[in-house]
């Protein structure tokens, strides 16, 4: 058992650099913001306690083998923000207001998982739309399955028994949480009344998400770079959305979303609709 899991480590460390565990535990977070913003009674405290610990897990495994780079990147920034760069300066506040603002939410999610409307609301809803499209983004990392295939680096029996069940199964769970994120979005506005908002609301997000996954995949921008490089992140988008081409992928890749979210989201309501039977003690078939 020993050699076979030394086996399995071994390929992965050859083939994998951690980016679907990282990917996954960016899409879990619009999903735990969108429960404190729009589901607060949804999640008991405990059940509350287990996501953050599992998420924190996943974060751990999944940025662990980033450091080395994270910390050459940042070293950078700090040697050029001392020598009188503006950009540098800039850069580094907007790395400190994320992070901070990160662990504000999180501190308030777990002292008081029902926040009443305020500032602080809009803050959390503001951070909800910028990390949304990583939960869709997940589905672009079939680009590492399809590396970690072709590598030639692992035998066949890891990548059929470990490498590619784990990768669409973090795929999976990735766009599961942009569904619920959504449908949790979609409970909160027919509770204030605003139910003929959903659709138009979807709509939106789907094509937000595109322009988001367009920037991370390709430009390789991330949800943070909102605050610290917003008028990079602008600029950019502009050019994209203005050019043939990445308006094409844009568009193809919102149809992908629309077509995919009906999908789950009919399949996400079924479940929750025969969990809800089977707790009545009735008969689903009958």
């Amino acid at each position: 058992m020993g050699s076979l899991l030394s086996q399995v480590s071994t390929a992965f460390s050859n083939a994998y650099s951690g980016w679907i565990l990282w990917n996954l535990f960016l899409a879990f977070i619009p999903l735990l913001l969108s429960f404190w913003l729009f589901r607060p009674k949804a999640i008991p405290k405990p059940g509350l306690w287990i996501s953050l610990v599992v998420m924190a897990v996943i974060g751990v495994v999944g940025f662990w083998p980033r450091i080395p780079r994270t910390v050459r990147s940042l070293s950078s920034t700090l040697a050029d923000a001392a020598n009188g760069s503006g950009v540098a300066q800039l850069r580094l506040l907007g790395i400190v207001g994320v992070i901070g603002m990160l662990l504000i939410i999180s501190v308030l999610v777990i002292k008081n998982p029902q926040l009443p409307k305020g500032w602080l609301w809009w803050v959390g809803l503001f951070a909800f739309i910028a990390f949304l499209p990583n939960a869709p983004y997940v589905l672009t990392d079939i680009v590492h399955l399809i590396r970690g295939i072709s590598s030639g680096r692992m035998p066949a029996w890891v990548i059929a028994l470990a490498f590619v069940p784990v990768h669409l199964t973090a795929i999976l769970l990735g766009f599961e949480a942009y569904v619920i994120s959504i449908l949790n979005l979609g409970h909160y506005l027919k509770q204030i009344g605003a139910r003929t908002l959903i659709l138009p609301a979807e709509l939106a997000i789907h094509a937000l998400s595109a322009i988001g996954i367009y920037l991370g995949r390709f430009l390789r921008f991330n949800s943070w770079d909102v605050v610290i490089e917003p008028t990079s992140v602008l600029v950019d988008t502009l050019n994209v959305l203005t050019s043939r081409r990445p308006a094409a992928v844009i568009v193809v890749t919102f149809l992908v979303l629309t077509v995919l979210y009906w999908l789950m989201k009919q399949v996400t309501l079924g479940l929750k609709l025969r969990i809800e039977y089977a707790r009545k003690g009735i008969d689903a078939f009958s």
